[in-house]
Formats: C-alpha cells, structure tokens, sequence
C-alpha cells in the first residue's frame, strides 16, 4: 500500500495551481475513488473506510517530497516531519526510476499480477501468503548537514557522468543530486565523515551502478572507466 501511496503522491494529474488529481492511469477523478480501487488488492481485511484513511495518511506523509499543490502532514508549527525510515526507504528506491515504471509497478499490484525481477509481468499463479513474519532492520544514522556541505564542495554536477538534473529537467530538478559515501557506512561503522573526501556527489544511474552487484562498491574511477562515451 505504501508504494501505491507514493505513486499517488508522485504522480497525480496537476491543472494550474489546484493539488494534483489521482493519476490518469486510474480512470477515476475522485480520491475516495483512487483509494477504493486499491481495496482488494490491499485492504488486508480493513474497512473501506479505515483503508482510505490509511491510504490517504500514506500518500499526505508523501506529499512533502513533491510538488502536487498539496502540504501533507505538518506538526503543530506548521512545519513539515522527515519521513520516517520505511518511507524513506521507498523514496530511495523509486526516486531514480521513471514514472512509467513505477505506474507499471503499481498497476499490478493493484491488479494482482506479481513483477518478476527482470520486470516483466509473469502469468498469475495461485500462490500460499498471508502469513506473519518479524523483521528487525538496523539502519546506519546520517548525518542531513554533511548531506548539504558536500552539495556545497562538490556542486550538483555527477562527478562520474557530468550529467546535471537541472540541465535535463529545468527547475524540476533544480538542485538534486544523489550523494554518495565513498567508503559504505555498512563497512565504515561509526566514524568521522569529512564531505570533501569521503563523499562525493553522482546522478541516480552512476549511483545504482556503484551500488549494483551485492558486496561490491565501485570506487569513482573504476566507475568512470565503466563509462562508454
């Protein structure tokens, strides 16, 4: 639901300044109708109105990352949270990708068709789930203010590609740059990051390349010597 939550969030249909209508891909213009056609892929047993209010609670908890004329959650000073660590994570995941893929992604969910891993829809098969699993999850602390001084040194151009998001995308993606620990925090541990040498700034697809074989972290040259002009 929270992925649902996100695309609805990210991709709705803006007209002028009025916030964002559901998405086009929905057929429907109405919330409360965006939020039912998700019901019974995901209600988990809820009540139609209990799973609206989950759903739109997801999508407003979104709201603070895009530009869709809506506010989302704010605290009693008016000023907006940081997401929590399971949103983030869903932002992380998806942020790079285009909108088309999540849609995709998306659909069928609601459609209970299950995406393969080469994301290519596979033939629906009846499949045993429902049941109850624990994950404990361990999440290494960041620090946003080294996030901001390595944009400062480094500037919002991929250090790897070149390629600049403003450039691309105009002021949509005015100021947006991925930033990358040059040695895994998974590997460092706790310890003293300096942002001119132990970060380094690069777009969305040099950074899922750095990442992209389990147990390997390209270094900025190697993953420069990747790259085919």
């Amino acid at each position: 639901m929270m992925i649902a939550s996100y695309w609805l969030a990210r991709c709705g249909v803006r007209e002028n300044e009025s916030a964002a209508a559901p998405p086009a891909a929905l057929g429907v213009t109405t919330w409360k109708a965006a939020y039912d056609s998700f019901l019974d892929a995901m209600g988990d047993g809820r009540t139609p109105s209990q799973f609206r209010n989950s759903m739109k609670n997801a999508r407003d908890t979104f709201d603070i990352l895009f530009d869709n004329g809506r506010i989302g959650w704010v605290d009693r000073e008016g000023q907006q949270p940081s997401l929590g660590s399971s949103f983030q994570r869903i932002h992380e995941e998806w942020q790079g990708r285009p909108d088309e893929e999540l849609e995709k992604f998306v659909l069928g969910l609601q459609a209970g068709i299950p995406v393969a891993a080469d994301r290519e829809a596979r033939s629906p098969e009846a499949r045993t789930e429902g049941g109850k699993k624990v994950y404990i999850s361990v999440r290494r602390e960041r620090d946003p203010k080294l996030r901001d001084d390595a944009l400062s040194i480094h500037g919002l151009d991929c250090m790897a590609c070149g390629f600049n998001f403003e450039r691309a995308y105009g002021s949509w993606g005015k100021g947006f740059i991925e930033v990358h620990h040059v040695v895994p925090l998974a590997e460092a541990g706790r310890s003293e990051t300096n942002p001119a040498t132990d970060l380094i700034v690069l777009c969305a697809n040099c950074h899922r390349m750095v990442h992209r074989k389990r147990g390997v972290c390209l270094s900025l040259d190697e993953l420069c010597a990747q790259i085919k002009h």
